[in-house]
């Protein structure tokens, strides 16, 4: 059986809850992580913040009816470049604000002995792509997204097929 320490990314990038809309666009820039869980002062998971919260928020900011449109045409493709604009969107105040105004306060979590496939039916139905691996404090040990999952499942269909092979 598979569990969540298994397939977590361990080095996990967290942003506090305070920390400015513009400064999560850098994290995001430098870290190409789309998501980011959110901690309080003490360290503990408060919520989550991904790209796509702040795309929503800049399509209402912009109140423009074709970037929205665009935007849930091609989510991804409006997504990279709105990011890659530093901020010259017009929507200052909103890169001001902190992020725990924009972020997800329920954040789906498991601890690290979690069975994945559990976690897998847990992200199919809720429709999410990441799932934060907490300690019993709430504190962050790992982050499980889609690619984890993918990158780990490639890897065992790698090492079936070289089974069968032999």
């Amino acid at each position: 059986m598979i569990l969540a320490k298994n397939v977590m990314t361990k080095d996990v990038t967290t942003i506090g809850e305070d920390t400015p809309v513009k400064k999560m666009i850098q994290i995001i820039r430098k870290t190409s992580f789309s998501g980011l869980p959110v901690v309080d002062k003490s360290g503990r998971v408060v919520g989550l913040i991904s790209q796509n919260d702040i795309l929503h928020a800049l399509a209402w900011a912009v109140e423009s009816e074709k970037l929205t449109k665009a935007f849930h045409a091609g989510k991804r493709r409006v997504a990279v470049k709105l990011l890659k604009s530093k901020g010259k969107v017009g929507v200052g105040k909103l890169l001001e604000k902190p992020v725990k105004e924009l972020m997800t306060a329920g954040v789906v979590h498991c601890g690290p002995d979690a069975p994945v496939a559990e976690l897998c039916e847990i992200m199919v139905s809720k429709r999410i792509h990441r799932i934060v691996v907490l300690d019993a404090d709430r504190k962050v040990l790992g982050l499980i997204s889609a690619t984890d999952l993918v990158r780990k499942f490639g890897e065992q269909l790698r090492g079936a097929r070289a089974l069968t092979d032999e």
